[in-house]
C-alpha cells in the first residue's frame, strides 16, 4: 500500500511540473537569452549557470531539458524541485534561482516622449523607469499613459500613481512584448487680445482664468468684459458663448478675447 502510495504521489508531481505555471502579477518574466544562475542548497555540485536557449529552456544536471520560459523566479524553483523529487534524487530541494542577465525583454515606447523607439530592457523594469529611459515625456504629453499588452489596453493616469502612499501600488511592471504609448494631452485655445496667444495643454478642471493666466494674461488692447467660449458642439455647430472667469474649459475650447475700443 506504501509503495503505491508512493508511485501515485511522484506521478502526481511529474504531472505537476509539466504544467505551465504564471509568473505572480509583478514579477519578472524569463525568457530566452536571459543568463540564471541555479543553486540547490547542501548541493554545490549542482550549481549551474546558464543562458536559456531560444525555446527559453535550459539542461540542468539529474533532470535534463527544463523549459522556464514564460515562467517568474518563484516559478522556475518550484518546477526544478518538483522534478528533482519526482526523478527520486532529492527529497527535499532548497533551489534558489538568480537571474544574472535580463536580456528577454524588448518593448516599444511611442507617443509624446523625447525618445520614443525599441528598447532592451537589461532589468526588471517599471513604467516610471521605462519613461525615464525614453527621455521622459515630452511638452506635448498628457497625464495618461497606456499600456497594450497582448489584445489588453491598460490606461494610467502618471498624477494618481505618484500620488499613491503605498510604494509597491506605484510599480508597474512592463513585461515582454509590451508597447507603451503616451498620448498628446488634451488641448483648448486662447486668442485674441492676449499677450500670449496660442494652443496650450488643458489641465484638470481648468478654468477660463487659468487658461488666459497661461496665455500671459490681457494685452493692454483687450477688453476684460469681453471674453467668449468658441465651442464645437455634438452637431458640429460652432457656438459662442459669453465666458465667466470661473467657468470650466472643454477639450479643444477656444477662449476669444475681444478687443476694447475705449
Amino acid at each position: 500500500m506504501r509503495k503505491l502510495m508512493g508511485c501515485l504521489w511522484l506521478c502526481a508531481l511529474a504531472l505537476l511540473s509539466g504544467i505551465s505555471l504564471a509568473a505572480p502579477k509583478g514579477e519578472y518574466v524569463l525568457g530566452a537569452g536571459d543568463v540564471v544562475k541555479i543553486q540547490v542548497y547542501d548541493h554545490p555540485d549542482l550549481t549551474t549557470e546558464v543562458q536559456l536557449n531560444n525555446e527559453g529552456g535550459l539542461a540542468f544536471p539529474l533532470i535534463g531539458e527544463v523549459k522556464l520560459a514564460g515562467l517568474g523566479y518563484t516559478e522556475a524553483e518550484a518546477l526544478i524541485s518538483k522534478k528533482l523529487v519526482a526523478g527520486g534524487f532529492i527529497k527535499k530541494p532548497n533551489v534558489n534561482v538568480l537571474i544574472v542577465q535580463y536580456r528577454s525583454q524588448r518593448v516599444a515606447v511611442l507617443g509624446e516622449v523625447n525618445k520614443p523607439g525599441r528598447y532592451a530592457l537589461d532589468s526588471s523594469t517599471d513604467l516610471i523607469d521605462l519613461l525615464a529611459i525614453a527621455g521622459g515625456i515630452s511638452g506635448a504629453g498628457g497625464d495618461a499613459v497606456v499600456v497594450l499588452r497582448g489584445e489588453e489596453r491598460i490606461e494610467y493616469l502618471l498624477s494618481k500613481l505618484t500620488q499613491l502612499s503605498n510604494p509597491e501600488k506605484r510599480i508597474i511592471r512592463i513585461q515582454n512584448g509590451d508597447t507603451v504609448f503616451v498620448p498628446r494631452a488634451k488641448q483648448m485655445y486662447v486668442y485674441g487680445e492676449v499677450n500670449r496667444p496660442g494652443a496650450f495643454k488643458l489641465e484638470p478642471n481648468m478654468t477660463v482664468m487659468q487658461g488666459l493666466a497661461v496665455a500671459g494674461g490681457f494685452n493692454p488692447r483687450a477688453s476684460k468684459r469681453s471674453v467668449e467660449i468658441h465651442r464645437v458642439n455634438t452637431d458640429g455647430v460652432l457656438e459662442k458663448v459669453p465666458a465667466k472667469l470661473t467657468d470650466l474649459i472643454r477639450e479643444n475650447d477656444t477662449i476669444f478675447v475681444e478687443e476694447s475700443f475705449f
